[in-house]
């Protein structure tokens, strides 16, 4: 097939990405990642999700893709070619970089890119994976590295929760969307049963919907650390700082971000799971760790954060993590 012919000699890549006036440019790294493979000599496009449609006649779906390259290493200097429609398999890399929320729009376009996927297109990060591997759950298959939480869609449950392994302040969170939105806490010292009762039914919809609740972390006023691994090696590190009182450790939320040294103890736990996780098809994963312990696992579009005066090339070596994995298919 086409891509398999070209892999050696040059390397087409295709990001399925959010429409590129809605990305944050300050902190995006779908823009960093293509510019650093443009470095390389590699090819790049762009196309949307709802660009993407399948004629059942061809046998594999086809996108309306642009061309995209920088006028110099700004990332404000970008230029978009015209619109051509061309099939997925003639990529040899498709990498699924559109943000949560996780709905079912969302899982439709894995199903597309599978159609690429079953003729020999590398997709990063897998379908498959995307599908299996919730944000907020994945963190189960892991449970050394995690603190007790329990998912349910049951009141009665969660607040036995709450008033049990929780020991009354429990963090309550949606299953299916980012950047700290929906995530809530549930504190009894300052909040009542009735109030704590009424916000669950809410929340689960009287019952129909999950939601995930762990004890809630005071370490977290310390800091988040954001851990980014490649291939399953930790790359970078960072530490997001929640400001005042605020416990989100989201860029979205006013968290800064400082430089982190990992202990052995993190290095470790990272690398084992992000091995395990790669083997899944799982290339790029984005950890949030807390005093010690794992709180989510990103794969969707994962973020690499730097720290003020980092000067370090990251996005050269993800570039070159991602070429070594494509010449070696």
């Amino acid at each position: 097939m086409q891509a398999k012919e070209t892999a050696m000699a040059k390397i087409h890549h295709l990001f399925v990405i959010d429409p590129i006036e809605h990305l944050n440019i300050q902190l995006d790294s779908s823009l960093r990642m293509v510019r650093a493979l443009r470095n390389l000599g590699h090819e790049t496009a762009i196309c949307t999700p709802n660009q993407i449609e399948w004629l059942s006649s061809e046998g594999c779906a086809a996108a309306l893709t642009q061309d995209i390259r920088f006028e110099d290493q700004d990332l404000g200097s970008v230029r978009l070619g015209p619109k051509v429609r061309r099939r997925l398999d003639s990529w040899t890399a498709i990498h699924m970089r559109k943000d949560p929320p996780y709905d079912l729009d969302y899982i439709a376009c894995t199903w597309y890119l599978d159609s690429a996927k079953t003729r020999g297109v590398q997709i990063f990060n897998d379908p498959t994976a995307l599908r299996n591997l919730n944000e907020k759950l994945s963190i189960f298959r892991f449970p050394d590295a995690i603190r007790d939480g329990l998912v349910s869609a049951q009141v009665d449950s969660i607040m036995a929760f709450l008033d049990g392994p929780a020991q009354g302040d429990g963090i309550l969170k949606p299953l299916t969307l980012f950047g700290g939105r929906g995530v809530l806490r549930l504190d009894r010292r300052t909040m009542s049963v009735a109030q704590i009762q009424s916000i669950l039914t809410e929340e689960t919809q009287h019952g129909t919907q999950h939601r995930l609740i762990q004890a809630f972390d005071s370490r977290v006023f310390q800091g988040e650390v954001r851990a980014f691994t490649v291939g399953g090696q930790p790359l970078s590190w960072c530490l997001k700082r929640p400001q005042g009182q605020n416990f989100l450790a989201n860029t979205r939320s006013g968290a800064t971000l400082e430089a982190y040294a990992p202990s052995a103890g993190d290095l470790a736990m990272v690398e084992s799971i992000g091995k395990a996780l790669d083997q899944e098809g799982v290339f790029l994963a984005g950890f949030d760790v807390i005093g010690g312990y794992v709180s989510e696992i990103n794969i969707t579009s994962p973020r690499l954060l730097q720290a003020p005066g980092d000067g370090r090339d990251y996005y050269q070596e993800i570039a070159l993590r991602i070429e070594s994995r494509l010449r070696a298919r």
